[in-house]
């Protein structure tokens, strides 16, 4: 597998190019699922009233909207370093919130390399990240960064593609993701050469990264792991003590 470019500025435009049809692909791609990953998520987060939440990597804000829905959360920031998709985050918030569907959740968005934000210590009792770790330039900062900005006793909450133990269904998996994904990730989107990316990624991924102990190592104690859909994902939930 050839060495994968995982420049900041290179893939936040590759998020740019497919941000109007990147929730249509996800949702499409994964049968649906991805909605029931994300609320079990906030659940394994036992969210208090009144909490922040800061959404890391928050893409177009479909994270961030689950705490507000499933939650009492009391105020949810969204970062992402794809001003697109940050821009279709505020659209798709200012219409949510027309049909009452956050109750008196706030929301701020900003665009900001999550490895290296500006917000202060110790700033929010709930850090979470749907499917963006993968992504960062370099994982070890961006977990530190996690870390420094978690208030004591606040839980990170990862969402993760993994790949299935199982050696049959990790083999037809791997199908899925070398020849199934990029045809109808390119259709979707238009653009082929992302989904490309997305597979090999989540396949460099699971061999060279044990995200757990990577938080672990970032200072962070774990407090549940909860495999999802016979392997393909995972919920990470972390505390900082």
């Amino acid at each position: 597998m050839k060495e994968l470019n995982k420049d900041a500025g290179k893939v936040a435009g590759m998020f740019d190019e497919i941000a109007r049809r990147y929730d249509l692909a996800n949702h499409l791609l994964s049968g649906g699922v991805d909605f029931l990953w994300r609320r079990l998520a906030v659940r394994l987060s036992r969210v208090k009233k009144g909490d922040i939440v800061l959404d890391m990597c928050c893409g177009t804000g479909d994270l961030g909207f689950c705490f507000a829905k499933n939650s009492e959360a009391g105020k949810v920031v969204g970062c992402d370093f794809s001003g697109e998709m940050v821009r279709l985050a505020r659209l798709k918030e200012e219409k949510l919130a027309k049909n009452g569907k956050f109750g008196d959740t706030e929301f701020e968005w900003a665009t900001s390399d999550c490895t290296a934000t500006s917000y202060a210590d110790d700033s929010y009792d709930i850090i979470s990240c749907g499917f963006g770790v993968r992504n960062m330039a370099d994982l070890d900062s961006g977990l530190k960064e996690m870390h420094r900005l978690l208030k004591k006793g606040g839980r990170v909450c990862i969402i993760e593609f993994t790949l299935p133990e199982n050696a049959v269904f990790r083999t037809v998996y791997l199908l899925y993701l070398r020849y199934i994904l990029p045809i109808f990730g390119g259709i979707i989107t238009g653009k082929l050469s992302a989904y490309r990316y997305f597979a090999d990624s989540i396949v460099k991924w699971d061999k060279e990264v044990d995200l757990g102990r990577s938080l672990e190592a970032a200072g962070l104690e774990k407090v549940t792991i909860r495999s999802l859909s016979k392997g393909i994902a995972a919920i990470y939930v972390f505390g900082k003590a």
